[in-house]
């Protein structure tokens, strides 16, 4: 077990962070802690590293108690803003990491770290240069020195740009077996975590809401819900949020296919030309399509000339899921 967390209860002062938490991460895994800010995600982090006491439960990493040099030399990690020595390059703040690291890697090998996270193009220019997500990426780079056999990521995705998001993410999903490591990483946007990880712990004022598989979270309350009732009353506080047919309040469940095209108004009418119901904003289209057809919506694309950026199944469930167990802020 790389993480062991039994009843933890974290408080600053007064305020409490983390109560009754509990939580299990094996080797391999690919874990997430999802919460609005404020939630205690980085509380939980910082009790990993060491840099946090809980005032009540057991915690292990790697077998011993967080903070242990035993268990610092197999983490890498990035906590809140990445800190950065501002008048220095990608490879000299890697150099600075490494030593601090106790670990010698050559130039060659840290110039291989720094186009693994898509920093090659930088050069010599300082990090006080650099944007947020360039800032991001070099952090990871850091977090990578030493081969860790965990990493333990805040917010990873926050200040990269649509293309780095897709890069993170196909870096993440790819990273247990390129790299053999385990990854833990935070977020407080849905549809990145359901991109990414295998478990998922929803956090709200530093309590669990959820705990477990991913999948069991897409199915385990409207699906329950929806085998039974016909109409659904919600109840917040003693008042009725909602009541009516069950349809209604999920809304359009039908299957759609997200599809992204070059020249999005060329590829739309095309679709529309065939008989397929479109819609969508600006370079973005819905097709409500069965999950079937989305090989022979790509190929006629193809077909046709249009460069297709993407072409995949969306579900709409995930984020009632997610509605439900966290609740809604009244309007």
């Amino acid at each position: 077990m790389l993480i062991t967390a039994k009843n933890i209860r974290v408080c600053y002062g007064a305020k409490v962070a983390l109560d009754c938490f509990d939580f299990e991460m094996v080797p391999g895994e690919i874990s997430a802690i999802l919460g609005p800010n404020g939630s205690g995600k980085t509380t939980f982090f910082r009790l990993l590293l060491g840099l946090l006491k809980q005032r009540k439960g057991d915690v292990e990493v790697f077998g011993t108690q967080p903070g242990s040099r035993h268990s610092l030399a197999k983490i890498g990690a990035t906590i809140e803003t990445p800190s950065l020595y501002g008048h220095l390059s990608a490879l000299e703040n890697i150099q600075v990491t490494a030593h601090l690291k106790a670990k010698e890697p050559d130039n060659k090998a840290i110039r291989e770290l720094i186009e693994e996270v898509g920093l090659s193009d930088a050069g010599k220019l300082p990090a006080s240069k650099y944007s947020l997500g360039m800032r991001q990426r070099l952090a990871l780079a850091q977090a990578l020195i030493g081969e860790p056999e965990l990493l333990i990521l805040d917010e990873p995705a926050n200040g990269l740009d649509p293309v780095g998001i897709r890069w993170f993410r196909e870096w993440a999903v790819n990273a247990p077996t390129t790299r053999n490591l385990s990854i833990l990483f935070s977020s407080h946007i849905l549809n990145e975590v359901a991109q990414i990880a295998q478990k998922v712990v929803l956090l709200k004022e530093g309590k669990i809401k959820f705990s477990g598989a991913l999948e069991q979270l897409k199915g385990d309350i409207l699906n329950e819900v929806a085998q039974i009732a016909q109409k659904v009353v919600l109840l917040k506080e003693g008042k009725i949020k909602f009541s009516g047919a069950l349809e209604q309040l999920k809304g359009d469940s039908s299957h759609k296919i997200r599809i992204k095209t070059a020249d999005a108004e060329r590829a739309r009418a095309f679709l529309q030309s065939r008989g397929y119901s479109v819609t969508g904003a600006q370079d973005v289209m819905l097709l409500d399509s069965p999950a079937e057809h989305r090989p022979e919506i790509a190929r006629l694309l193809v077909q046709e000339g249009h460069d297709l950026l993407e072409c995949v199944s969306q579900e709409t469930t995930l984020e009632e899921h997610y509605l439900s167990i966290m609740g809604k802020a009244d309007e």
